[in-house]
């Protein structure tokens, strides 16, 4: 059979591109601008690329400005472009300098919002040149593209990230000034080599591929979808235009409504591009009004989600379904419930491909993790709201019970607290066994439903279990980087370190990152922790929007599920 089958890939709306401003004829005189993010080291770096420049122009003149905002939860806003306390600040610098030098990119959103912040300097009509680890290239690449400045000079300076040892003595003494040595004729180079043709006049972007992309057998259609990078390595279903209409049922919005747009390449998310990757990843129609909330969570301004998916970390989407839409599309809650036996696996699924096709994030290009992670195709499960002593999340984070909701966090590591006799010795598991990380950790908590009661019967609520994690799960002092927070710029306001290791400190600052979901095998006792989902936000709450038809498109697709026989 031959299937006639749709453009999953977000359309992006037009970039204004520019080629590069005129290199400087000589440095002699010469006022350089240093430009740094918020790492502490990266000031380091671009302090010393302006003494040894110094030292082969001594006329040069240096100054410097260092952007301090970090992808933190707190500040939310880390491009200076897009800064309106501190954009005319950085202009009125900049209109000071001749040239400008960024350095270090070392990471992988770390790469992306610095060379943001540096092809404004050449929008501002500066020649700039930033240097960067070799293995963020491509990603360098990308962002400079994404900001229309495609040809923007770049250095490989082979300084990895250390923002997080605990001392640099050794880099700052001998390995960054070696190694700044190293590639200096380059940045000279950069600052005053003329402009190729292709960096004055760089291409403009693609074309927009059209609706219909392919037609082929099955096994040609995957085959094709995998190729272009627009499937992840497991088959897809074809997404004609059949299958997307009716897939289309189960949204009152018309197709060509924008959703969202999807960073970091701002795709559009329209309702038929969130139908057409729902196709592919196997989706029911009954599932489109939560793959809708979830698109909406993903880019609400108190996620970094960038952060997320171009990390050198290793996060996956975490999507927690409460309220009655459980029970209409069978949302699984009890035993078992995180391995994907079940159809709701196909959600977290089409989320992984939105964010290939229409957020833009390709393996080693944005998505720079380490080594990944195995739930990065997405982790969808419910809460057992029945089995639970307390309300239910949605309701905690401020719906209604009525309303049907998605949660999503970003975590990247699972322990266990298993057993427990009573509360203190569950307590005690928790707060033992949970592991933080990063400057502003959090933890997505999934309590057993006996364990949750046994808490509650003993007059924990879901907001006090919370409080008493914050306040008792600690570690000590001696395991706090205090030169990484401080130095980075990433304490929070009101939080407070030790400055000594015989002290202890709180392995969470605060309860905003400390998801409580209630769920599991109803007769165990126990506690699953998935660390991680802090620093760049979340979690983050949508209420669904279920179409005037809900009644008819659940009973058509009730029927869809799977009986295990003895």
């Amino acid at each position: 059979m031959e299937y006639q089958v749709l453009n999953p890939r977000g359309e992006v709306d037009p970039i204004e591109t520019i080629g590069l401003r005129p290199r400087l004829n000589d440095l002699n005189g010469k006022t350089i601008g240093l430009f740094s993010s918020f790492k502490q080291h990266w000031a380091i770096i671009v302090d010393e690329i302006g003494r040894q420049l110094q030292a082969r122009y001594p006329t040069i003149k240096l100054t410097r400005f260092q952007y301090t905002k970090d992808l933190n939860s707190d500040t939310r806003v880390a491009e200076v472009a897009k800064d309106p306390e501190l954009r005319p600040v950085f202009e009125k610098w900049l209109s000071g300098v001749d040239a400008a030098v960024v350095a270090n990119a070392d990471a992988g959103s770390c790469t992306l919002y610095l060379t943001y912040n540096a092809t404004i300097v050449e929008r501002l009509e500066k020649p700039v040149v930033m240097m960067l680890a070799k293995e963020f290239t491509e990603c360098a690449k990308s962002a400079a593209e994404l900001r229309g400045v495609p040809a923007m000079r770049l250095v490989e300076l082979a300084i990895p990230d250390i923002s997080t040892e605990p001392d640099i003595t050794d880099f700052i003494e001998e390995i960054i000034p070696e190694r700044v040595s190293a590639v200096l004729d380059k940045i000279i180079m950069a600052l005053t080599a003329p402009l190729t043709p292709e960096e004055k006049n760089p291409p403009e972007p693609p074309v927009v591929l059209p609706r219909i992309v392919a037609k082929g057998t099955l096994d040609e259609i995957n085959a094709f979808y995998y190729k272009r990078g627009w499937a992840l390595g497991m088959p897809v279903m074809p997404p004609t235009d059949e299958a997307v209409k009716e897939m289309l049922k189960g949204s009152d919005l018309a197709p060509d409504y924008v959703v969202a747009k999807i960073p970091p390449m701002n795709g559009k998310a329209t309702v038929e591009k969130i139908a057409i990757n729902a196709v592919m990843a196997g989706c029911l129609p009954t599932y489109m009004p939560v793959l809708i909330a979830a698109v909406q969570a993903l880019v609400d301004s108190r996620m970094w989600l960038e952060a997320y998916t171009c990390s050198v970390a290793s996060w996956a989407p975490m999507m927690m379904i409460n309220g009655p839409i459980r029970h209409d599309i069978d949302i699984h809650s009890g035993a078992t419930l995180l391995t994907p036996y079940y159809r709701q696996t196909t959600i977290g699924h089409a989320i992984a491909l939105m964010l290939l096709n229409i957020a833009g994030v390709r393996p080693g290009i944005e998505d720079m993790a380490i080594l990944g992670h195995e739930g990065r195709s997405g982790i969808c499960f419910a809460e057992n709201e029945e089995g639970s002593p307390w309300e239910p999340m949605h309701v905690f984070y401020g719906l209604k019970k009525e309303d049907s909701a998605v949660t999503i966090s970003w975590p990247n590591m699972r322990q266990f607290a298993l057993g427990g006799k009573n509360v203190a010795s569950i307590l005690k598991g928790i707060c033992e066994g949970v592991q933080a990380m990063g400057f502003d950790p959090g933890c997505t908590f999934i309590v057993f439903p006996a364990t949750a009661r046994m808490l509650a019967d003993a007059g924990f609520t879901r907001r006090a279990l919370t409080d008493y994690i914050v306040e008792f799960a600690r570690r000590p002092g001696s395991e706090v980087n205090v030169r990484w927070m401080k130095g980075n710029h990433h304490l929070l306001k009101g939080v407070l370190v030790p400055e000594e290791p015989s002290r202890s400190a709180r392995k969470f600052f605060r309860d905003m990152h400390l998801p409580v979901i209630v769920a599991g095998l109803d007769y165990a006792w126990g506690t699953a922790m998935y660390s991680g989902g802090g620093d760049h936000g979340g979690p983050i709450t949508r209420k669904i929007e279920l179409p005037k038809n809900w009644k008819e498109l659940v009973d058509k697709y009730k029927d869809i599920r799977p009986i295990y026989k003895k």
